[in-house]
């Protein structure tokens, strides 16, 4: 029953709403409910909300895949006694290395061999036949030259004694050039010099095998670091610069004077640096030029000849700076640019017939080991 009463007072209340609502339209409150009369009811237009372009976020540049490719200039044995002291008496520092000094500054790491302490104190070692003390201002030279690197690792680093070793470690390091393989300790000489290029770290070591008595470094004397002796310790020192660094260069002062073919001995030892690490062998000694090999995707170049020497033979003349490009790849596009010593040991670029003499001595002597120089005009390319 209160369900039908609720229904039917719903019912009287909204017939009495339309009732009044029709009232409201006859006495003007509205507008007559006529379908010819209304007025039409106009739609707001579209608003359009304009296309705002959302900035891209920035792409962050690739992560490089590798260490970078870096340039290698290379060159032999470095003397500035005798005859290179009486040019750099007459002319100054900068006058052995002049004619090259551009070439070798162009490159990312420039080394060589360093044969003679630069220094003017210490006392001769009187043991030797032939004893070398260089006129300290020959680091004008090397460093104009950009020389990175310099090996000390050799048998005329102690020709005047610890003395004047240490001068010229401290010259060396005054002029921001490198160096290894000789130091006041065994720890300093077998310790690596380490160049950063572009994020890319190099590690530069030196050996000898060629030993003159007393020349050992020691926990507590001075002296250089052993190749010949103690190859097992060299290969570990190379696995442990490698660990480290993204490029090994490895210098070997070695092999039989004169001779234009590398021995037993120094293919072996080359090859066993490679294997623990090294991506390069850089090596001297001979007094001339001994071949190149590739290896493993690594070069070792057997002997760089004198580059910085006076000498008393065509043959010991005859040089090149070797070229390359050291890449997370390894060694590529070798280069051999021939010079040859003039006057005062003085390293000089030669042309035509001059050049073509050496680079065909240099292709001859390479062949054995499986490597092609190609000469084109003044310079050669160095393939595997």
């Amino acid at each position: 029953m209160r369900a039908v009463f609720a229904v039917s007072a719903l019912l009287v209340v909204a017939a009495a709403g339309v009732v009044l609502a029709l009232g409201a339209l006859r006495s003007g409150n509205g507008q007559p409910a006529d379908a010819d009369t209304a007025s039409p009811v106009t739609q707001p237009p579209a608003v359009t909300t304009p296309t705002v372009p959302v900035a891209e976020e920035p792409t962050a540049p690739p992560e490089p895949s590798g260490p970078a490719t870096i340039t290698i200039a290379a060159v032999g044995d470095m003397i500035f006694d005798r005859q290179v002291k009486k040019l750099i008496e007459s002319k100054g520092g900068l006058e052995p290395l002049r004619h090259v000094a551009e070439h070798l500054a162009a490159a990312d790491i420039a080394v060589g061999n360093l044969e003679s302490p630069l220094s003017s104190a210490g006392t001769k070692n009187t043991a030797k036949d032939v004893t070398f003390r260089g006129d300290p201002r020959a680091v004008e030279g090397l460093s104009a030259a950009g020389f990175d690197f310099l090996a000390l690792a050799n048998n005329h680093v102690l020709d005047y004694g610890p003395d004047a070793l240490s001068d010229t470690v401290s010259l060396l390091d005054g002029a921001g050039i490198a160096h290894a393989g000789a130091g006041m300790n065994r720890a300093e000489a077998w310790q690596p010099a380490v160049r950063e290029i572009d994020g890319t770290s190099v590690a530069f070591l030196s050996f000898s095998h060629i030993l003159p008595a007393g020349f050992i470094a020691t926990d507590s004397k001075a002296g250089l670091a052993p190749g010949r002796t103690d190859m097992a310790a060299v290969a570990e020192a190379v696995r442990a610069a490698k660990a480290e660094h993204d490029y090994v260069i490895v210098s070997f002062h070695w092999g039989v004077e004169y001779k234009d073919d590398a021995n037993g001995d120094q293919v072996r030892d080359g090859r066993t640096a490679v294997d623990a690490g090294a991506d390069m062998v850089l090596s001297h000694h001979p007094h001339v030029i001994q071949g190149i090999e590739f290896y493993n995707g690594s070069l070792i170049a057997y002997s760089l000849g004198d580059f910085v020497f006076d000498h008393y033979s065509r043959k010991t003349g005859e040089a090149f700076i070797l070229d390359a490009e050291l890449g997370p790849h390894g060694v590529a596009n070798v280069r051999a640019t021939p010079v040859y010593l003039q006057g005062f040991g003085q390293p000089k670029f030669v042309s035509g017939q001059e050049a073509t003499v050496i680079l065909e001595r240099l292709k001859k002597i390479s062949g054995p080991h499986g490597t092609s120089v190609v000469i084109e005009g003044d310079t050669a390319a160095v393939l595997p």
